[in-house]
């Protein structure tokens, strides 16, 4: 199978983003012919990915979008693409899908699948607009992003629209996500499926396995940004309460990126909880995974988070809020709690300190879904697209 990508960003910024190209390089591995558009300006050198270069400059949240600018980049060089296409494209000519993660590249996507006359298989990474619905109704969001928010939400809808008109296949992270998606647009069942993430290399690597041996809890981590959008703000109030109930020999370890963190700083003063917080930065999460004790994850939204799947993979206990793809990936109760109910969350870290036996039943029922975890993730996506490439051959599907 031939499979075409598209990466005109010129970072990697996101889990999302760095998925993406870990997911091309896994098509390839197994021995599809994967041709990737890339930003020349990326900082990026494939491994088996065969790289078309493309020189796109932008900067992002600024007019011109992002979007924009990489669709008429393509439109300017098609002429020389369609030429360096064909020549990867060996045997057959030409790519048997398009497939893109997200809506950054869906303008561009959608012009090389009319003019290249390709299937589109779009990954949804992230809905949108019930997070953005999420946030806005538990304060997550500044000002500015609650206004930004707002002007969005017509503009997600009608790329929503867009995606069930065009894409032959659409795939979702979790059961949730796929029925909203399915209520709103009123497309096909049939042409969406679930892939959820996984857990295995080059992210998961052996090395870092079922480390995680702790008999008790002391020290807890908090991976995501220093912000309310990821329920960090619910933890440090959870924390304040068992700091009431002389619980103040708990640490927490915040793991994100610093920036815009004045009210987050503002918080840890206001309840007096400096003495229990560590800020630790954007770091590699694996070695705080594999040494403390419990991973707490409050988030307002999340699709299927890889924080969560690393965390189950050192065989470090993790408790999240039951929201978004969260209740798939751990599915069981006493691994969730509802979102932004702090007294729930400080009883649930209370609990796992004071009793002993529940402690090791959510490190039994962690080590359960680690292993539901395992599987070929790069085979589930080649499997979508070879099962409609056969349908279309039967003539039980069509071509838009």
């Amino acid at each position: 199978m031939t499979i075409l990508g598209l990466y005109l960003l010129n970072q990697i910024r996101t889990g999302g983003d760095r998925r993406y190209l870990e997911l091309m390089e896994l098509l390839a591995e197994r021995g599809n012919t994967v041709i990737v558009i890339i930003n020349e300006f990326l900082d990026y050198t494939p491994i088996r990915v065969t790289k078309i270069e493309l020189p796109v400059k932008y900067r992002r949240h600024r007019f011109p979008p992002a979007s924009y600018l990489f669709k008429k980049n393509l439109q300017k060089n098609i002429g020389t693409l369609k030429d360096r296409i064909a020549q990867y494209s060996v045997p057959n000519g030409a790519p048997d899908f398009i497939h893109i993660h997200g809506d950054t590249h869906l303008k561009a996507a959608l012009f090389l699948k009319h003019t290249l006359h390709l299937p589109l298989f779009y990954a949804f990474r992230c809905n949108d607009i019930d997070r953005a619905c999420i946030l806005r109704s538990r304060g997550g969001l500044s000002a500015g992003e609650y206004l930004f928010s707002r002007v969005y939400e017509p503009v997600n809808r009608s790329r929503e629209k867009q995606v069930a008109h065009y894409a032959e296949l659409v795939t979702f992270q979790n059961t949730a996500d796929k029925d909203r998606f399915l209520l709103r647009t009123g497309s096909a069942e049939s042409k969406t499926v679930i892939i959820p993430g996984n857990i295995g290399p080059p992210r998961c690597t052996p090395a870092w396995q079922n480390k995680n041996t702790s008999s008790a809890v002391k020290n807890i981590v908090y991976i995501g940004s220093l912000s309310a959008s990821k329920g960090l703000w619910d933890l440090l109030k959870a924390l304040g309460l068992l700091k009431e109930k002389s619980y103040d020999f708990l640490r927490c370890y915040v793991l994100g990126r610093p920036e815009n963190s004045e009210q987050t700083m503002e918080l840890i003063k206001k309840i007096h909880i400096e003495d229990m917080i560590s800020l630790e930065g954007f770091k590699s999460p694996f070695p705080y995974l594999a040494e403390h004790d419990l991973m707490v994850y409050p988030t307002l939204y999340d699709a299927y988070p890889d924080t969560a799947l690393e965390a189950l993979h050192t065989g470090c206990p993790v408790i999240a809020a039951a929201v978004g793809g969260l209740p798939d990936l751990l599915h069981y109760p006493e691994l969730l709690f509802a979102s932004g109910n702090i007294q729930e969350i400080a009883d649930r870290i209370e609990r796992c300190i004071t009793d002993t036996a529940f402690y090791q039943h959510i490190r039994r029922l962690c080590a359960r879904r680690a292993e539901a975890h395992h599987f070929d993730w790069a085979e589930r996506f080649e499997t979508a697209m070879a099962d409609y490439s056969q349908a279309r051959l039967n003539g039980t599907v069509s071509y838009k």
